[in-house]
């Protein structure tokens, strides 16, 4: 059971400022994005190199860029190389955009680029597959090299979300003059029930301030008084955080 609001004073007995603080990745993952597939790669003598790929890559809306990264090499001399980056969308879609490079020259370590081919950037839902070919031909008089990629994309919840504590609502800053300075005190709901803590972050500072568990409020002092500061709660748990508030609404900022 939640116990009522402390008080302001209270709160400030023991602050804890962490500057630039981060989770580890794994604590925040909340979408998965698994690609598997072929590359294939064939040199203009004939030689043939290919393989599969299997990966996953996490993402947050903490974290929400990603990418993938295969390559393979045919005759010493022919590479083909294949991006996939990935964007969590704040309505919980991913945007996978693929591109595949063609490289042909002395060697297999060269930048020597004959072609690409790019899918399109289609955001993907939740619990989806898409699958994608993309092929890219060197049309060279008497380089006749070509690779060529076959993979699915799938966007699934990811297991390591559970148990993480829910994440705050409701975040209201008000700047309250002190002297020549201000302070500002943030509020919010504590929507958690197994939560170790809150952090609370000034977004304009990128600052970190560490509170106990079933806090609701926090004041942060010395502020200058002619500047407008935003912030942003996350709720801590044994599983690792929530993901933080977010940050647009007028009331969250003072």
């Amino acid at each position: 059971m939640k116990r009522g609001r402390a008080v302001g004073a209270a709160v400030l007995l023991a602050p804890v400022l962490f500057v630039g603080m981060t989770q580890p990745a794994a604590a925040r993952n909340t979408h998965a994005v698994t690609i598997r597939g072929v590359l294939n790669v064939r040199d203009a003598g004939g030689q043939v190199n290919g393989g599969s790929y299997s990966e996953t890559v996490n993402l947050t809306h903490d974290a929400p860029r990603g990418s993938f990264r295969f390559e393979r090499c045919a005759g010493g001399e022919t590479r083909g190389l294949l991006i996939v980056t990935l964007q969590l969308n704040k309505d919980e879609t991913v945007t996978p955009r693929g591109t595949l490079y063609l490289y042909e020259e002395s060697s297999c370590n060269n930048n020597d680029l004959d072609g690409t081919m790019r899918t399109a950037a289609r955001p993907l839902a939740m619990d989806k597959v898409r699958t994608h070919h993309l092929s890219v031909k060197n049309d060279e008089f008497l380089s006749d090299d070509s690779t060529s990629a076959d993979f699915s994309i799938t966007h699934e919840a990811a297991g390591v979300d559970v148990g993480r504590p829910n994440e705050p609502s409701n975040v209201v800053a008000t700047a309250v003059p002190v002297g020549n300075e201000k302070s500002v005190r943030v509020d919010w709901e504590d929507n958690a029930n197994n939560e170790t803590g809150y952090e609370v972050r000034n977004a304009t500072l990128n600052q970190n301030f560490g509170v106990g568990a079933n806090v609701r409020t926090f004041s942060i002092p010395h502020l200058d008084p002619n500047l407008r500061y935003c912030f942003q709660v996350r709720a801590v748990g044994a599983q690792g955080p929530s993901d933080w508030t977010p940050v647009g609404e007028k009331v969250e900022c003072a």
